[in-house]
């Protein structure tokens, strides 16, 4: 959801009191419950699909995008079998009992919405934006940043960008009449409605959302899968699946699938590269 300080409803704590509500043991035999961080779940959907072609008694239940930490904290209390995380574990999600399993990376990526003609910019014309330098297109038309929240897994993968882009960042959190989205799937809605909208999202999202944005090239590069896994579009973010210590046994064969070969092409048909 959106509001503008701000913001596109909240979907971890709702998604989370109703998971509380159904509790653990309503789960059916044989089905994996999955969420997450919401770039990664459209992808899941399809490798869930492909293994219930050799495991036709699995179901799976997917739930809409609750965010990594949201993800980890249904995971701890047995909500969910496998938490989608666009970062690695903190130190005390693991003490607290989550295992991580990292299992792909995408180009993280700055998206337009089709109404803006450019098809690339340099970090340095990004930074502009988020810094409040830049706010209109070569056209004239309005620039619509959209933002994701402070403590969102964007974040970081947008500071560790260069130092310039994490003040700049910094500046437009602090900056009055944002358009924050709170989710994956809201900000993509947020960026394909808006017009001028540009934010940051993932090629895997667009990819396997099939969602109208136009994923700009950076310096020159062009985002995919090739040019991560060469180096030369250097800015990607890695997703892990999360679980319980001991998962059961159905898990454990999903989470092996998902690494296998086959589970890397389905990974590198929606933009990502199979990672250990």
């Amino acid at each position: 959801m959106i509001q503008r300080r701000k913001m596109f409803p909240v979907w971890p704590a709702s998604m989370l009191a109703a998971l509380l509500l159904f509790g653990p043991g309503t789960a059916i035999a044989e089905t994996i419950r999955i969420s997450g961080t919401g770039g990664a779940i459209g992808t899941m959907r399809f490798l869930g699909e492909a293994f219930r072609k050799a495991h036709p008694d699995v179901r799976f239940e997917f739930m809409p995008g609750m965010g990594s930490s949201g993800a980890a904290k249904a995971v701890l209390a047995g909500l969910l079998d496998i938490g989608l995380c666009g970062r690695p574990a903190t130190g005390e999600e693991r003490d607290q009992g989550v295992a991580e399993f990292r299992y792909a990376k995408t180009p993280f990526v700055f998206g337009v919405n089709r109404s803006v003609r450019k098809t690339g910019m340099t970090l340095a014309g990004v930074v502009e934006i988020y810094a409040g330098k830049r706010n209109r297109w070569e056209d004239g038309s309005r620039i619509r940043l959209i933002l994701r929240p402070s403590m969102d897994s964007d974040i970081p993968a947008l500071k560790g960008m260069s130092l310039e882009m994490a003040a700049a960042v910094d500046m437009a959190l602090h900056r009055e009449g944002m358009i924050v989205a709170m989710t994956d799937q809201d900000a993509a809605d947020a960026i394909e409605l808006t017009p001028g909208g540009f934010g940051a999202t993932t090629l895997a999202l667009i990819l396997s959302e099939r969602r109208d944005i136009r994923a700009m090239a950076l310096n020159g590069a062009v985002p995919s899968v090739r040019a991560a896994a060469d180096g030369s579009y250097p800015y990607t973010k890695t997703f892990c699946m999360l679980t319980r210590k001991h998962p059961s046994a159905t898990v454990r064969r999903f989470i092996e699938f998902v690494r296998s070969p086959a589970g890397a092409a389905i990974l590198a048909k929606y933009g990502q590269i199979a990672v250990r």
